[in-house]
């Protein structure tokens, strides 16, 4: 009867510390930090070593994203280690939608060899659930010894646990969603005009540090708006995808594509040592435009208009070098497009 009282007493006070810790976790906004306070008292209330999160990485593969408490696992590997959805304990216990005690881990059926080297003897997995369906799971680890299986309580402090970092995994890919959204253009997936311009004012520091030039090209499709009138919408943004990733594969890693909207883009090209370079790179855009986004038919034939300056040439603000760039687009246009306009224009031979 003591026993029985005392126990029931000890899930009291557990019961009692969860809640407090509940309390103060929900005052925690930034996730890593969510995370390590969350999975700390866990740990503390199950007398575990530390805590794992799985997340999916793709449809079908898991890895782990998150470690507190388990600095004694050789986590170099695990961190970087990813798996499929169906495999292990964390596969077993989403698959079957509950928790899942493992006491001896090593000699189980689901164990994987990186764990067992890296020295688990027991885990409790919980599968965190979001409205999208399942977001991965959390992993209670015992690295020292085989613990009982968890109580009633346990599991209950557990699963409330694995409810408020399942909410804050979701809340976290809807922050990323969103901060995503608001950086790129929605169709072409490219930097949008707020990134892009960000992004100039370093490419500008960057040449003067390295004592480069940098170009910035303006680019508007000529043909375009026949097209996008006469064939309809969608076959207008299927020219702007295959325009987008025609002036892709012209730049390399470390040069910039963006969208302003429209059929306009926008490329900066870096690192570069002479006016001549950058008119050869320029000119094999125009000419990818070309061959890489014509659908039929001259009168939908797509061509490229570009305009481009040189800094620290024309050593101006990241606004005003834009509007030189593309001033330069305009000339281009005027003489008939499908050609390049380079400043300043008494360096090099701009014709094509």
């Amino acid at each position: 009867m003591h026993d029985m009282e005392q126990s029931t007493g000890d899930n009291e006070l557990r019961w009692k510390m969860a809640l407090r810790a509940t309390t103060a976790l929900l005052k925690i906004f930034s996730f890593p930090k969510f995370f390590a306070a969350a999975a700390e008292r866990l740990a503390q209330l199950l007398d575990a070593d530390g805590v794992a999160l799985i997340v999916y990485e793709e449809p079908g593969q898991l890895r782990y994203k998150l470690f507190h408490g388990l600095e004694q696992l050789n986590q170099t590997p695990i961190v970087k280690f990813s798996f499929s959805a169906s495999q292990g304990t964390v596969g077993r216990a989403l698959a079957s939608d509950q928790a899942l005690f493992t006491a001896d881990y090593p000699n189980s059926a689901d164990a994987m060899p990186e764990f067992v080297e890296a020295g688990l003897r027991s885990n409790l997995v919980v599968p965190l659930r979001s409205p999208a369906g399942f977001s991965g799971a959390i992993a209670i680890a015992w690295l020292h010894r085989h613990p009982a299986p968890p109580n009633a309580t346990s599991l209950a402090i557990t699963e409330m646990f694995a409810a408020l970092i399942g909410s804050a995994v979701y809340r976290e890919a809807l922050e990323t969603q969103l901060e995503t959204l608001s950086l790129t253009d929605p169709l072409t997936g490219l930097p949008n005009r707020r990134t892009f311009m960000l992004r100039l004012i370093n490419a500008q520091k960057r040449a003067c540090r390295s004592q480069s030039l940098m170009a910035l090209a303006v680019i508007d499709l000529d043909g375009f708006k026949t097209i996008n009138d006469e064939l309809g919408h969608v076959t207008g943004d299927q020219c702007l995808l295959m325009a987008a990733q025609a002036i892709q594969n012209i730049v390399r890693d470390i040069d910039m594509v963006a969208r302003f909207g429209g059929d306009e883009f926008v490329v900066v090209l870096e690192d570069l040592r002479s006016p001549q370079e950058i008119l050869s790179t320029l000119n094999r855009i125009v000419e990818a435009v070309v061959d890489g986004c014509n659908i039929s038919g001259e009168r939908y034939k797509i061509t490229a208009s570009l305009g481009a300056t040189i800094y620290p040439l024309d050593f101006s603000e990241p606004e005003i070098l834009l509007k030189h760039a593309d001033e330069a687009m305009y000339f281009s246009k005027r003489n008939g497009g499908n050609q390049v306009t380079l400043l300043p224009r008494d360096l090099v031979s701009t014709s094509r």
